[in-house]
């Protein structure tokens, strides 16, 4: 009985994982084609898609991280756009009360270098650890999340700049 309450919880958790990536990323052929920065990669994330704030903020994505553009500084705006469906969803995220909150100090490096252990175990693309540390004042980020299945809020001088999804174990 307990082998198939944990195999349904399991399904459940994938399923929302990749309803949640759907509507977060999009399901047009333009996601097909985004290629999300590989953990321990060098350099900064290669930015793919934007993303329109009912704010007026615009976000760039590639598919692992979502930050907004004033923050990140690309060089210049990805030409491709995610729907406003996929803009809502992150910003119903960036707006959310998350129970768990942790400093970049807290953040642990793994022995591979290719990521970070959260305080709850959660791993974190260095890749994206290391952009963020660079571009974001160190004592004021802050990352907030509820479970390791949906994205997890970064945070810099208490305003959500952005969302980030974990590197799967």
């Amino acid at each position: 009985m307990r082998q198939r309450e944990a195999r349904s919880s399991a399904s459940r958790r994938w399923l929302g994982l990749a309803l949640i990536c759907t509507v977060v990323l999009g399901s047009d052929v333009a996601f097909a084609q985004m290629t999300s920065t590989a953990p321990g990669s060098t350099g900064d994330p290669v930015w793919q898609r934007t993303l329109h704030l009912s704010d007026g903020r615009t976000f760039v994505t590639e598919g692992g991280i979502a930050i907004d553009a004033a923050v990140a500084k690309p060089a210049s705006l990805p030409q491709q756009t995610l729907p406003e469906a996929s803009a809502k969803v992150v910003e119903k995220y960036l707006a959310a009360t998350l129970k768990d909150e942790f400093a970049l100090s807290d953040l642990k490096a793994n022995s591979d270098g290719r990521t970070y252990a959260a305080p709850s175990g959660l791993l974190l693309n260095s890749t994206y650890v290391n952009f963020l540390r660079r571009v974001l004042p160190n004592r004021t980020l802050r990352f907030r999340m509820e479970t390791e299945l949906t994205p997890m809020v970064i945070m810099s001088e208490g305003k959500a700049v952005g969302v980030l999804m974990g590197v799967r174990k």
